[in-house]
């Protein structure tokens, strides 16, 4: 069901966050949240989680509360690429960059071309195969081999 005003409300925390108020978008996205649940929406739209989610992660510094919001949006629409992307950039912001990366590619899978995945995916590089492969990455001969590997 959509609400109306709720959806003016999206629109509006979408404008704001492109033109980089990111409190303000949050204020909006929450409210968008907040009126479609007063008028009587079971459970909000998965778009307006996931972008107050994001703001959350990313603007606010709530990371793991983020990360909380932009996964239940995922689980809401799994067809969704948009959902993903902000997924994969509070997983990144949070640190978990291997979930980020797993839910990068899973937008892609959604959407080949999709920009912001495309660009976040660009942005976090690519892994070198550690050093000694039978060894996981954070053992300390990996990481020192791997140190010494990047100087030259």
């Amino acid at each position: 069901m959509l609400v109306q005003v709720a959806e003016d409300s999206f629109r509006q925390g979408m404008s704001a966050f492109e033109e980089g108020r990111g409190r303000e978008a949050m204020a909006f996205f929450e409210a968008a949240i907040k009126l479609e649940r007063r008028f009587g929406a079971v459970r909000p739209q998965a778009r307006y989680l996931s972008h107050y989610g994001l703001c959350l992660g990313t603007v606010m510094q709530r990371k793991h509360e983020g990360v909380r919001y932009c996964k239940e949006a995922a689980h809401l629409e799994t067809y969704n690429a948009d959902i993903q992307c902000n997924l994969g950039k509070v997983l990144m912001e949070a640190g978990l960059r291997k979930e980020a990366y797993r839910a990068f590619l899973s937008g892609l899978k959604m959407d080949s071309g999709h920009s912001g995945i495309v660009r976040a995916l660009k942005e976090m590089g690519m892994r070198r195969r550690p050093a000694l492969p039978f060894l996981s990455r954070d053992n300390r001969l990996n990481v020192i081999l791997g140190k010494l590997r990047n100087r030259s």
